[in-house]
């Protein structure tokens, strides 16, 4: 075979690489949303179909268009997925829910339109009774529908028809994008219209991708963003042909269109400067909620240390004061059976091996185990003093507080360690009883105490009713 006739082979087999390489992606349009897109004679032009052309380039795909009638039949494609992605559109809380949407790649104002230009207004806060008139079906629509209810609205087909009843006296005021509604006004002439406002918010216009096709998103954002600053201004030169109309005080209109050329000059620096701001706040709200956490945990500790004693973990003597008022109170109201059980241990008599130093804070960690160990979830200790502890029993008779003592008890009297094992101690328990203060059910309790000492060490002791 001739070297001629496989470089020839070689070449049809490259191209037909860089073909299967290329993303097939199928895309929607509003065929008469002038100047901003449009179908001639079954092409796509306008400043949507400029762009398109520039993103095909960086992100390496081919866009397919599939021709509709109307910008509503475009949704619908795209809904269904007939059309993977939609050229030119704004996002809303609607659309969000069957369309992910691109970083946004051209903004627009929207204007106000009226026959009489002395009358300016201040966005559409500034619209009391006049009928607003607005095409249906738009982001715009959508959009005072939802903020502002209070407007009289008159909803037209197209941005065309709403001019055409503006002209008639049929509404008071238009509101729609300004290119397109500039367009408009030239095709048909309408030297009476005049800019007398704007209207919030801007045209943040985006490629929005049926959710099925979600991973193209990325691609198409890296291409939006690589778009040169030149071929920006280009492209809006290219399609911003607006005309004044003169009429016999002309000042408020060009006065508008000369705020409309800053606001679109600034629009791509505010867009950065708002991904900066975005930005900044979420590592603020990252470093506030680790600061919440930090707050939260500190608390809890603060609050743990003012209601337990440092040394054993238990309640300390201000949280078992008010817990036994809250049961007298309780007993008082409801009749309740409470008991108390004190015990009193003499760290200074122990009898230790000789070289041994005196009772530590560690054995009085065990015995505070050991009350834990001992009594019920629903029964509450303390240390009361050095070396006293209480324990208050809720809704609980003498009776049972004696087996829980006795308990106590016996789990020092058998516990390995000789310091606790031969640890000099004594319980005493009272039932709380009619008509008493804490003070006299405490008293009681330590006449019982003390008749325990008296005996012998190791005696638990009921007190007298």
């Amino acid at each position: 075979m001739p070297a001629y006739c496989l470089l020839f082979i070689c070449i049809l087999l490259s191209i037909g690489r860089v073909h299967a390489d290329t993303k097939q992606v199928t895309y929607c349009i509003d065929p008469t949303w002038v100047p901003y897109e449009m179908l001639r004679n079954g092409k796509h032009v306008g400043i949507s179909a400029d762009y398109l052309q520039i993103i095909s380039e960086l992100a390496d795909i081919n866009f397919i268009l599939v021709e509709t009638e109307s910008f509503h039949q475009s949704l619908e494609f795209l809904q269904t997925g007939r059309c993977m992605v939609m050229a030119m559109m704004n996002s809303s809380a609607y659309r969000n829910v069957y369309i992910n949407f691109t970083i946004p790649y051209f903004e627009s104002p929207n204007v106000l339109i009226a026959r009489d230009a002395k009358v300016m207004y201040q966005g559409l806060d500034g619209l009391n009774s006049q009928l607003l008139g607005v095409a249906k079906n738009t982001f715009l629509a959508e959009y005072l529908a939802r903020y502002y209810p209070q407007l009289r609205l008159h909803l037209t087909e197209s941005e065309g028809d709403g001019l055409r009843a503006l002209s008639r006296g049929e509404i008071d005021v238009f509101a729609g994008a300004m290119l397109s509604v500039n367009s408009e006004i030239n095709k048909m002439n309408m030297s009476e219209m005049a800019v007398v406002g704007y209207a919030e918010p801007y045209n943040s216009l985006r490629m929005g991708v049926n959710k099925a096709h979600s991973e193209i998103v990325e691609d198409l954002n890296k291409a939006i963003e690589q778009i040169p600053e030149a071929a920006r201004v280009e492209i809006y030169k290219r399609w911003s042909n607006v005309k004044r109309h003169y009429q016999q005080d002309f000042r408020m209109a060009v006065l508008g269109v000369a705020c409309g050329a800053v606001i679109l000059a600034t629009l791509f620096w505010r867009r950065n400067i708002m991904r900066r701001y975005a930005r900044e706040l979420r590592l603020k709200q990252e470093e506030m909620e680790n600061l919440q956490s930090v707050l939260l945990e500190k608390n809890r500790m603060l609050e743990f240390l003012s209601s337990h004693d440092s040394a054993t973990n238990l309640y300390n003597r201000n949280f078992m004061l008010h817990r036994a008022e809250d049961e007298v109170s309780r007993f008082n109201r409801f009749h309740t059976a409470a008991t108390l059980i004190l015990f009193d241990f003499s760290s200074q008599n122990v009898r230790l091996n000789p070289g041994d130093s005196a009772f530590s804070e560690e054995g009085v960690r065990e015995l505070a185990r050991l009350c834990l160990r001992s009594v019920r979830e629903v029964d509450i200790a303390g240390r009361w003093s050095a070396e006293q502890i209480i324990i208050l029993c809720p809704q609980t008779p003498i009776a049972a507080s004696k087996i829980l003592a006795d308990r106590l008890k016996e789990a020092i009297e058998t516990h390995p360690r000789d310091d606790i094992r031969l640890l000099p101690f004594s319980i005493g328990l009272a039932a709380l009883q009619e008509g008493e203060t804490f003070a006299d059910w405490y008293e009681r309790a330590s006449q019982a105490l003390y008749m325990a000492r008296r005996e012998h060490s190791g005696q638990v002791m009921i007190a007298e009713n």
